[in-house]
């Protein structure tokens, strides 16, 4: 088994105690960090967080510390243990990396990316397709505005969005880090933080700012071969294409989700990844109607093994739940969503949708075999 300190990167990206907030987003935009780890002295202060800056109202992120912005102690791992136990942790926890600690001394970080590659080796990756593991396309317009695209990605809960033109061909992809890039610094703030809408939003198009060479694939292209087209042209995510109209998208995190399933052991099980503290009644509940739904599940396609990513924000004062239900089976992989301002309704919508796809699926293959058999039949 490869070990974490066999592929972690020792050279480490941070902001010490002391710095100021401008300084995290320097990075946050120049590498397109989701959280930026809190060193002093190769000894881990703390993490900050993208979205937890988003939260707060700052005026002047040049004059405030980062010590009064970071959040808790992010998840850990040692340099002797095993890659799978890092990717598990990953998903888990919903961070894009972890730091690697050797007798509380900051030693490397190891990140989805690492991982990722490691895993593109394998057979498996190999063997697979894009079309396996891809999610749906969510599009826009190439004559669209940024506020549009905007307000598409924190209500779908993607990072993504291939551009089309009229004839729905893709004509570039656009990123949340294209869309911070396209905003004053004066701004940058508000618009990371998704909170009020910017005017200015409303009179950038998103073909000014989109990537006009995005990195497309087929349906059959093989895993390791999208990932490797990932490092070619630096970016997460690749969009996969049928007569270059977009169907589906590949990231990194799906990536992940395919490596990790493929490491459990046989029969149902479920994760759930990016869920903070919730009431242990509530969370009794979700568990129970995860169980119920693997149960019905496990007697349509073998093997099941759910991811349930969950992602909340606050809007006019209420929580709002994303939530991404991934199934993967013998049978391939099945991805649905669904948003509500109450956790179990968004999860017992989620859960609904899933099973709902498996039985349609199980349905029309039954049917196919049918016609099949009637039409072997009739040439004898």
């Amino acid at each position: 088994m490869m070990k974490v300190n066999e592929i972690m990167s020792k050279d480490l990206k941070y902001v010490k105690p002391n710095d100021s907030v401008s300084d995290v987003l320097s990075l946050i935009e120049k590498n397109c960090f989701r959280e930026v780890l809190v060193l002093e002295n190769n000894k881990l202060e703390g993490i900050v967080y993208s979205k937890q800056i988003a939260g707060r109202e700052i005026s002047d992120p040049t004059r405030i510390k980062v010590r009064t912005v970071m959040g808790h102690m992010p998840a850990t791992i040692r340099p002797d243990q095993e890659i799978e136990e890092a990717a598990q942790k990953i998903l888990r926890t919903g961070l894009r990396a972890l730091p690697v600690l050797d007798n509380k001394v900051v030693v490397g970080i190891i990140s989805l990316s690492d991982i990722v590659d490691a895993a593109s080796k394998s057979k498996a990756f190999r063997q697979a397709k894009a079309e396996t593991v891809m999610s749906k396309a969510e599009t826009i317009y190439h004559e669209d505005d940024i506020g549009t695209a905007r307000f598409l990605m924190r209500e779908k809960n993607i990072s993504r969005l291939p551009v089309v033109d009229s004839k729905k061909k893709i004509v570039g992809v656009v990123t949340i880090f294209d869309l911070l890039r396209a905003v004053k610094p004066s701004e940058r703030m508000n618009f990371y933080s998704m909170s009020a809408e910017k005017l200015t939003t409303r009179d950038i198009l998103v073909s000014t700012v989109m990537n006009k060479r995005p990195t497309s694939v087929d349906k059959k292209t093989p895993l390791s071969e999208s990932i490797n087209l990932m490092r070619k042209y630096d970016t997460d995510g690749v969009i996969v294409s049928e007569n270059n109209s977009p169907i589906g998208v590949v990231t990194e995190k799906d990536l992940l989700e395919y490596y990790v399933s493929s490491l459990n052991p046989k029969g149902p099980s479920y994760q759930i990844s990016g869920l903070e503290e919730e009431d242990d009644f509530v969370m009794s509940t979700i568990n129970r109607m995860l169980n119920d739904s693997m149960e019905k599940l496990s007697k349509i396609v073998k093997n099941p093994f759910l991811f349930l990513h969950v992602k909340r924000y606050e809007r006019k004062g209420r929580v709002k739940y994303s939530i991404r239900a991934r199934l993967s089976s013998e049978r391939g992989f099945y991805v649905t969503k669904s948003y509500a301002w109450d956790f179990r309704s968004a999860v017992d919508e989620a859960l609904d949708k899933l099973e709902k796809i498996v039985i349609k699926n199980k349905k029309s293959k039954r049917d196919r075999l049918k016609e099949m058999l009637r039409f072997k039949k009739l040439l004898r």
